[in-house]
């Protein structure tokens, strides 16, 4: 499927919902709120996908609950700092889904939720978290059958040789490891030359790992179960950032910017002007969709900006329609599939 020409619709004053994501048998869509500033306080969001309204979560809405069996040694975040970066979806019983997000406010982890859909409206628990090793600064996550997650960083923050600039001249940088209750963080050979691991999902069988390469423009795909694993790229022509299946699971979405990484790093820069309401970044984005079989990919959203929305992130399909996410601004796309 592709995008219809019809006009794309905007969900606005929600702010930097980066990621997103859909709740397994319902109307419901979770999103981020990245902090570009980590001092800043950002939201868990909150979609519903039937009347197309969007709300931020409030701290005083969310439980705590720790599981300390799975999360020893683990205290809840600072709200006030709190910042949802990546998303990522666990195992779903009856009316509960487990839900992963990165968060950068105060520290540097995967902080885990439980997301009860029972009620009139989803009902969020805090229940632990995963502190990230020291310089893998988090970026996307994603669930494993066995309990575990896959995390990526997508920069070294403690890099004394820039990590920045490795990343923009596509060079090894950031990383990408699994970790599992009672074990911790291990690394996953052969993936040492990636270049800015970002946005990641796992096929449902858990047998490959699918990962966004940023700076270096490629989707990988790892098989796991092999030592050492097999690995295969696939050029995106653009830098790739957040994955999602589609609803059939037959596809990949690759949503991500179509400009150097140079121009995006400026125009973000540029995006952060008081005269700027909103904070939207005027950066082209493009979706792709690719076949996990053969990795070929083919446009489903044109490179542009859509109104005042750029920097595009990635998209997931809900119905009939693809809703778009973005690391910046004050609002997430709709666009109708034909």
């Amino acid at each position: 499927m592709t995008v219809a020409d019809d006009s794309v619709k905007f969900i606005c004053d929600v702010r930097n919902v980066e990621d997103l994501l859909l709740l397994p048998n319902t109307n419901w869509v979770i999103g981020s709120g990245f902090n570009l500033d980590p001092a800043s306080q950002n939201y868990l969001h909150l979609f519903n996908a039937e009347n197309e309204t969007g709300v931020a979560v409030q701290a005083s809405e969310i439980a705590v609950r720790p599981d300390t069996t799975t999360y020893p040694d683990c205290a809840p975040p600072d709200w006030k700092t709190f910042g949802p970066h990546g998303l990522g979806l666990g195992a779903t019983v009856g009316k509960h889904s487990v839900l992963y997000a990165v968060n950068h406010g105060g520290r540097e982890a995967v902080e885990v939720f439980d997301v009860d859909v029972s009620q009139d409206r989803p009902r969020f628990t805090w229940t632990g978290c995963v502190i990230a090793p020291q310089g893998f600064w988090p970026d996307g996550v994603a669930s494993l059958p066995d309990g575990g997650i896959v995390v990526t960083a997508l920069t070294d923050p403690t890099d004394p040789d820039g990590s920045m600039d490795k990343l923009l001249h596509g060079e090894p940088v950031g990383g990408i490891m699994e970790w599992h209750p009672g074990v911790g963080f291990t690394d996953i050979p052969g993936t040492a030359g990636f270049s800015a691991p970002n946005g990641v999902i796992v096929s449902p069988d858990g047998t490959y790992i699918f990962v966004a390469l940023s700076s270096g423009r490629q989707v990988a795909r790892i098989s796991r179960g092999q030592d050492p694993p097999k690995i295969d790229v696939s050029p995106t022509g653009i830098m790739p950032d957040n994955l999602r299946w589609s609803a059939s699971g037959k596809s990949i979405l690759v949503g991500g910017h179509d400009l150097s990484a140079e121009r995006f790093i400026e125009r973000v820069k540029a995006s952060m002007a008081p005269s700027n309401e909103g904070g939207n970044v005027d950066s082209p984005f493009k979706i792709l969709r690719m076949d996990p079989q053969t990795m070929e990919m083919t446009e489903v959203i044109k490179s542009g900006v859509y109104g005042v929305m750029g920097a595009g992130t990635g998209a997931i399909e809900v119905g009939n329609k693809l809703w778009v996410s973005t690391m910046k601004g004050d609002r997430i796309a709709i666009f109708p599939l034909k």
